[in-house]
């Protein structure tokens, strides 16, 4: 696996207080906010789903959004919006995110490893239960796929593609 990993593309965060986060990570640390993606109904479905029946997302409110700490490296921020306790695993740190160049030969490896591929964060309850093919596309147009370590941190193994938002709006 070692001979795929070239970056750590993002850390993510799950947000208490999305307004105060953002503006602590644009205007006080001076990031710039490179793009944002908006619930839409599939994904407030899938909380739902799940047996998030607390979720308070709406459509066209900002779900997550993406701040830019070097080429192609960033701090996600989750806005996750709970009438009730938050208990997607974790509060705060959600995820380290790695970038491969190859991401179905890391699956390929990991699977024959032993290790249980994932389309989320293990809590969404979402394993692969076919072998990874790489042809599904994320919302922010890269390919992903889910681990975790054995403390249970989750790892996102990521492929960016030519319609990655990440590299579409990594102008600078």
């Amino acid at each position: 696996m070692q001979d795929y990993i070239k970056r750590i593309t993002h850390c993510t965060f799950v947000c208490r207080d999305y307004a105060a986060t953002q503006h602590f990570y644009g205007e006080v640390l001076g990031l710039k906010k490179l793009f944002g993606i908006d619930y839409d109904q599939k994904t407030i479905d899938d909380f739902k789903t799940r047996g998030y029946d607390d979720f308070d997302g709406k459509v066209g409110e900002e779900w997550l959004s993406y701040y830019k700490v070097a080429p192609r490296e960033f701090i996600e921020l989750f806005n996750v919006p709970y009438n009730g306790k938050n208990d997607t695993q974790n509060e705060g740190f959600h995820h380290v995110c790695l970038m491969v160049e190859d991401v179905v030969a890391a699956a390929r490896e990991l699977e024959g490893k032993g290790v249980t591929l994932w389309r989320g964060p293990r809590w969404m309850n979402n394993p692969f239960t076919e072998p990874f093919d790489g042809t599904e596309v994320g919302q922010c147009g890269s390919i992903a796929f889910y681990i975790q370590d054995p403390e249970g941190n989750e790892i996102e193994v990521m492929q960016y593609t030519e319609n990655s938002l990440q590299v579409l709006n990594d102008h600078d």
